[in-house]
């Protein structure tokens, strides 16, 4: 089988959109499946374009996309299809919309994504500073590729139901298939076995990670580390990502909570750092207020290590109740969370036996080769 895997950029870098297409692409030809990569797509917009855009975040705070623009998304169209004149492929696979929203051509085209367009409206505060110009552009690029794909395959449920209820694609090409975790080393059983001896009973390890403090709810996990040392109980909380902003008294940070900025995976010593808070830690604690996937929990379960988070958007297709973490709702009060940490420390055969169930989930469900193997067998399902 040979597959035509379209990107805007170079999917052979691991370094773009966190590695995620890097991951996909190379799992496919684990499968035995041969691609064919086209991307470094050039970005060609309007004359014109960048001084309306200036204009309008002068004046109204909005901004015109130069990627969701219908004038760049024919001419991402164009791109692809030169480079598809010299290939004879089955499928065309792609991991965006914009770059087949045009495109076309007589071979099958596949959507693999984890959100689209119209979902992330009012979901997402970075689209919220998009013109009126791009919401319409962008929310017709993406139904022409969503019209035009032969399957449309979908990270989490949330995105499906979003394809079927916000642009109404027939349901019987709608399919959820779990991205997986971006790591280029996979654990055993015994190194997860060799990380729950690491991790004391004595002290609650939290981890956190991420770079957007308000989306991904930092203070959230701020101040539940903040009421478990005010309960008397031995806390470490670590950030991984960002700082927590500066109060207006200068509060000073506790000493229990531990801020490690960015780390950079591209280096060995980051991603030693990374790896060995994962190992340690009893939980990653992310409670983001939106999320449309969220890769991060797939490799946290990869260290055998559970999720605390929120369920909104594609998190409640990777994190099952008690099964590798716990959802929560937004509103949750500090205690509720608490009360769920302080249950589980207490009883702590129930956590060894959540965080091999964490990693079993990673193992089964939420890993590139298996999710690879389903697309797959999607494909070659197509009429």
């Amino acid at each position: 089988m040979k597959i035509a895997f379209i990107s805007n950029f170079n999917a052979r870098d691991i370094h773009k959109r966190s590695g995620t297409p890097f991951h996909m692409a190379r799992a496919l030809e684990r499968q035995g499946i041969e691609i064919h990569y086209i991307g470094s797509l050039k970005n060609h917009v309007p004359f014109g374009f960048k001084l309306k855009n200036a204009w309008k975040k002068l004046v109204g705070s909005k901004r015109e996309s130069s990627r969701n623009n219908t004038y760049a998304m024919q001419h991402y169209a164009k791109q692809v299809q030169q480079q598809l004149s010299h290939l004879k492929v089955d499928a065309i696979l792609a991991h965006i919309s914009n770059p087949i929203s045009y495109l076309e051509t007589d071979s099958p085209m596949i959507l693999w994504t984890d959100g689209l367009y119209a979902g992330m409206l009012g979901f997402v505060s970075h689209f919220s500073k998009d013109a009126a110009t791009t919401v319409a552009q962008a929310n017709l690029g993406t139904a022409l590729a969503l019209h035009r794909c032969k399957l449309a395959l979908f990270s989490s449920q949330w995105a499906a139901d979003s394809a079927i209820e916000l642009y109404g694609i027939s349901k019987e090409k709608v399919k959820v298939v779990p991205f997986g975790a971006n790591i280029e080393k996979r654990n055993s059983l015994t190194d997860i076995q060799n990380f729950l001896k690491l991790r004391s009973p004595k002290i609650i390890k939290l981890l956190f990670i991420g770079k957007e403090w308000e989306r991904k709810g930092g203070d959230v996990a701020f101040d539940v580390a903040k009421a478990l040392h005010a309960d008397g109980h031995a806390v470490e909380l670590n950030f991984v990502g960002c700082y927590p902003p500066t109060t207006a008294n200068q509060e000073d940070i506790p000493s229990y909570i531990k801020c490690h900025g960015f780390v950079s995976k591209r280096t060995p010593e980051g991603l030693e750092k990374i790896s060995t808070l994962c190992a340690e830690s009893h939980f990653l604690f992310v409670p983001s207020r939106a999320e449309p996937y969220g890769i991060v929990f797939c490799e946290a379960n990869a260290f055998g290590l559970p999720c605390l988070t929120s369920y909104v958007g594609g998190i409640g297709t990777i994190v099952k109740d008690n099964v590798n973490g716990m959802t929560f709702a937004l509103n949750s009060p500090t205690q509720v969370y608490c009360d769920y940490i302080l249950n589980l420390m207490k009883n702590y055969t129930l956590y060894e036996a959540l965080a091999l169930s964490s990693f079993h989930e990673f193992e089964t469900r939420l890993n590139w080769d298996v999710a690879t193997q389903e697309v797959k067998k999607l494909i070659q399902e197509m009429d």
